[in-house]
């Protein structure tokens, strides 16, 4: 059974500044973070070669069969963990598996699923490597549960699970980036002979492996946060109680928690404590799995499901779109009949989805600190939200820069470049606004609706479920809505398929509360 592990409160005031150097347990913090940041790396490193590494496998195959490969071969891995997720919530929260079990199996689980995938030589072979992936891997999940509970004080809390999106923007910036560089259209000229998409697998599946080892042998189980509820049988529930209150009534003497405080401390200095020492045969009691799905939860998975819907199609829908090929000027028809994309190479495609990570970066670091101090979570959340249909509505008129820039006046062979990227980040900066208040707001609301402390590894896998059940629902779905309009001349009608849930999602956020943090 993994070692218990005991947090204690902060002496900081409720009003007292929190930074993110002001975190307590940075180690801990940094391991987690950093296998938020491979998760992220893999998904996104993928994107940048999807369609080519797809094209490659079935080289006579149409556009619109690609596309639809496209969804599928997303959906297929998060419909894997929406079939196991559950079972992977339920053993970190059992004593005998725990939160850091979990988190590592997932690691390793996906290094040897990513090495699967870079060799695939058909999409029934990639497809099974995504299923494998997506079925032992709770590492999102274990994360954020794990996060939450180093940081059982509130305002620091808000400010680690904001870490969160910060390292996956980070690994949104670095993944298609290590795709786009590393793989080769040309399996002949690929570092790896025969096998042109295996070298970003490989680097990303040892940065996963070397992930993993540190977390097994640096990384402390958070597992036993809720023992202060613990009851020994052999005392009368008044005397337990009463040894309760007493202890947290005694001040903390100005005790500082900084790296050097350890997990588990000593009786003289913790302020939450074993009040027995945990065993197998003496568990902590736990909600029943009946009594977890309050309203508010159920409100809240719904919201987090309609959100990771579109955001995670839009992801799906932007890489395919800047793959396809230019379209022909006479297969426009203004306002809406309008098609292709803007014909980008692998290279190129990755610069751009580095775009979003990067500006993300950006935004977490210098703007969402201060909009959520001052406003509040959920006020944040809900008009973050508001952004999404805008951005969704305007995209694929990008498909419309080749047609400007040729009917505009200018001899200037630099024009089109400069107006192309001028409109592609415009779009993916407003995208990275809306993201940037959503996300982390979304986990801490997920985290927060947590109805009793023994069922949070259950709440935050129930989290990633919904996000990933939408993700094998709507990406192919709006692919496939993406693939009718391409053959009536219609790009954007699965972007604006997209933007419909984005207002559903706003809708969704309004009938949400702030829970209590299981308290």
């Amino acid at each position: 059974m993994q070692s218990p592990v005991i947090l204690a409160g902060s002496s900081r005031g409720p009003s007292a500044k929190i930074s993110y150097w002001s975190l307590p347990y940075k180690t801990q913090l940094l391991i987690l973070m950093l296998a938020r940041f491979t998760d992220s790396l893999a998904t996104s490193s993928i994107h940048t070669y999807m369609f080519f590494q797809l094209k490659r496998f079935s080289p006579d195959a149409p556009t619109v069969t690609i596309s639809t490969q496209c969804g599928l071969l997303v959906g297929c891995k998060t419909g894997a963990h929406v079939c196991t997720g559950l079972v992977w919530g339920r053993l970190a929260d059992h004593a005998l598996v725990s939160r850091k079990t979990v988190l590592v199996i997932g690691l390793l689980a996906s290094c040897a699923a990513s090495v699967g995938y870079g060799f695939s030589t058909t999409f029934h072979q990639a497809v099974a490597w995504q299923i494998l992936d997506g079925s032992l891997n709770a590492t999102v999940a274990m994360v954020r549960c794990m996060t939450a509970e180093l940081n059982p004080e509130k305002n620091y809390r808000v400010r680690a699970l904001t870490l969160l999106p910060l390292f996956a923007n980070v690994g949104s910036v670095l993944g298609p980036l290590i795709g786009g560089f590393l793989a080769s259209a040309n399996a002949k000229r690929s570092i790896v002979p025969g096998y042109p998409y295996a070298m970003p697998n490989v680097c990303i599946a040892s940065i996963q492996a070397l992930v993993a080892f540190t977390a097994v042998f640096h990384l402390t189980d958070t597992f036993h946060h809720h023992v202060l509820d613990h009851r020994n049988d052999s005392e009368p529930p008044t005397a337990t109680r009463n040894a309760r209150t007493a202890i947290l009534s005694k001040p903390l003497s100005g005790q500082q928690i900084d790296e050097t405080t350890a997990l588990l401390q000593s009786p003289s200095t913790r302020s939450i404590i074993h009040l027995v020492p945990p065993s197998s045969s003496c568990q902590p009691p736990s909600l029943p799995f009946t009594k977890i799905w309050t309203p508010n939860v159920m409100k809240t998975m719904i919201a987090q499901f309609i959100i990771s819907g579109h955001l995670g199609t839009f992801a799906t829908l932007w890489a395919m779109f800047l793959s396809l090929p230019i379209a022909s000027s006479r297969a426009q028809n203004l306002p809406f009949q309008f098609s292709g994309g803007l014909g980008m190479q692998p290279r190129r495609v990755g610069i751009a989805m580095s775009a979003f990570g990067f500006a993300g970066i950006i935004l977490q670091v210098l703007v969402y600190p201060g909009f959520q101090e001052r406003w509040g979570t959920i006020k944040v959340w809900r008009t973050a939200l508001c952004l999404f249909p805008v951005v969704y509505v305007v995209a694929p008129f990008c498909a419309l820069i080749p047609l400007l820039v040729k009917h505009m006046d200018t001899k200037s062979v630099n024009v089109y470049p400069l107006v192309e990227w001028s409109v592609l980040l415009s779009v993916l900066l407003l995208f990275a606004a809306g993201r940037t208040g959503v996300v982390p707001a979304t986990s801490l609301l997920i985290n927060d609706c947590t109805p009793h402390p023994s069922a949070r590894g259950t709440i935050h896998t129930t989290g990633v479920i919904c996000s990933n059940l939408s993700r094998s629902i709507f990406p192919p779905l709006a692919l496939a809505v993406m693939g009718s309009g391409l053959r009536i001349g219609v790009v954007g009608l699965g972007f604006w398929f997209v933007a419909a849930l984005a207002v559903l999602s706003i809708l969704a956020s309004l009938t949400v509360h702030e829970g209590t943090n299981g308290e």
